[in-house]
């Protein structure tokens, strides 16, 4: 045990010293900005974390996912040219968590042949597990549909960029899964969510009452729409209906209303959060996936009550902001009628795409390629105000085709399925209300994929798809364990 604290101590002290030479060299080669300290720190600790307590990386993946566009904000140096279609800044503490992820799973699948143990071995060995769940084999699919649509696509540097991001994120479903190995580990996720939905909401009403923002577009600043550090109002929506599942759970297990205090705190600032976005999709997506988390988990009486909590902060945020509250009240007229016109010109040209690649589509990641240069006779206006559907289903439509389609259909069924067979196969109360909180969000997703478009291309979703398959790998134990007592 000495021996294996030594190996990692000095492991940990040349990581320091390495990543403290390229900071140093980063700031000699280019422009030094004092923001570049939180790089320092963050690429400390990150190591600490790799070497010391690996199983907390999927931990820091969500805490660092909200911080992606931070870049955006945060002076740093970014190369002057895209790489494979995407900005590469220093700051992209989201990617360079994928990449610790990545290389501590090279050591530690390096380390199994020194350890001939096959519980140990396999934990690390993901292939294995693949051809035995539907949720691990069907992404393969779904890239093998993005190499195809590349192929045959009308602008095949964009389907390039968008087939490495779905490959980086697929990879990053697998190491999550080999690394959150038992329930505590699972927890640790949920209670990392909570608190991240908890301080963003916290955020969003500081920005909403200074009105002083992150990123100030012109949406946010005009109508006073948070968005704390996400790039657009509503995928930080989305962000606070996923942490709110996860805090109802928390809510529901508890059983002292002294313990409960913390969940309810985290609802009503989520709540107040969602409200301050101003964002229909949001409260939509919230509305559906608590009928989901009901059905999951039925009879719940503190469920109904954080609801009504959740939707008092709601209403109470969007009441001080006469835009915010005109936004919500447009859902009455229909959703057409709410986005102002704008999507059904949009939705018109998708499916003439749609009519025209029917097998492969146009190529994933070209609708708006398509929109602009094949079918800009759609347009109502002289300029494009928009050029992408912002609804994921007609883009994985017009852009994959009806073999995307297919797939998409699959991922998401078997995703509610699983949720459904283990809601009623385990009587283990975490696990239950965990599969719950993770099946819920993955639908508050696509709920809200529908009205701004951002499905595949979200982290949290392969996050989400990782836990529900760890909890799935956990409820067989357990059901096995059960039937080893009789």
């Amino acid at each position: 045990m000495e021996k294996n604290n030594l190996s990692e101590n000095r492991l940990l002290l040349i990581l320091e010293v390495f990543v403290t030479i390229l900071w140093l060299y980063m700031i000699l080669r280019w422009v030094y900005y004092p923001s570049t300290l939180i790089t320092l720190g963050y690429l400390w600790g990150i190591v600490w974390v790799a070497v010391k307590r690996p199983r907390w990386l999927p931990a820091v993946l969500i805490v660092t996912f909200p911080l992606e566009v931070s870049k955006m904000f945060i002076p740093a140096y970014s190369l002057p040219e895209r790489l494979a279609g995407f900005n590469v800044s220093i700051l992209d503490f989201f990617r360079l968590t994928q990449l610790a992820l990545g290389l501590r799973w090279l050591y530690d699948l390096w380390q199994t042949h020194k350890d001939h143990r096959a519980h140990i071995a396999d934990k690390f060995k993901i292939w294995k597990r693949i051809k035995t769940d539907a949720l691990l084999w069907l992404p393969i699919a779904l890239l093998g549909v993005y190499l195809l649509s590349t192929a045959f696509s009308i602008a095949p540097a964009h389907s390039f960029a968008e087939t490495v991001r779905l490959l980086s994120l697929m990879i990053t479903l697998y190491l999550v899964i080999a690394y959150v190995q038992d329930e505590k580990d699972l927890q640790r996720l949920g209670y990392t969510l909570i608190a991240a939905g908890t301080v963003l909401g916290l955020i969003a009403i500081v920005q909403y009452l200074t009105e002083w923002f992150f990123i100030p577009t012109s949406a946010v600043v005009i109508n006073r729409r948070s968005n704390t550090t996400f790039a657009d109002a509503n995928i930080f929506a989305r962000f606070l209906v996923i942490t709110f599942l996860f805090s109802v759970a928390e809510l529901e297990r508890r059983t002292s209303w002294s313990s409960r205090v913390i969940p309810l705190i985290a609802i009503l600032l989520q709540g107040a959060g969602l409200g301050i976005t101003g964002s229909r999709g949001g409260i939509l997506a919230l509305g559906v996936s608590a009928i989901i988390f009901v059905i999951l988990i039925p009879r719940r009486k503190l469920t109904l009550y954080a609801m009504v909590l959740m939707i008092f902060a709601i209403i109470a945020a969007a009441f001080l902001n006469p835009a915010i509250m005109a936004r919500i009240e447009s859902l009455r007229s229909g959703l057409l009628s709410a986005s102002g016109g704008i999507r059904e010109y949009l939705w018109r040209s998708g499916m003439a795409m749609v009519r025209d690649h029917p097998v492969v589509g146009i190529g994933v990641g070209a609708f708006g390629v398509a929109f602009t240069t094949i079918y800009p006779y759609f347009n109502p206006y002289s300029t494009f105000y928009v050029s992408l559907s912002h609804t994921a289903v007609l883009t994985v439509l017009a852009e994959t085709g009806i073999i995307g389609f297919t797939v998409l259909y699959f991922l998401f069924g078997k995703t509610l399925q699983r949720g459904w067979d283990i809601s009623r196969t385990i009587r283990h109360e975490r696990l239950r209300f965990l599969n719950a909180s993770i099946v819920a969000g993955v639908v508050a997703i696509f709920i809200s994929a529908q009205g701004e478009g951002r499905l595949y291309e979200e982290p949290l979703l392969w996050i989400l798809w990782a836990m529900l398959v760890s909890v799935s790998q956990l409820a067989n134990q357990q059901i096995r364990k059960e039937h080893t007592k009789l």
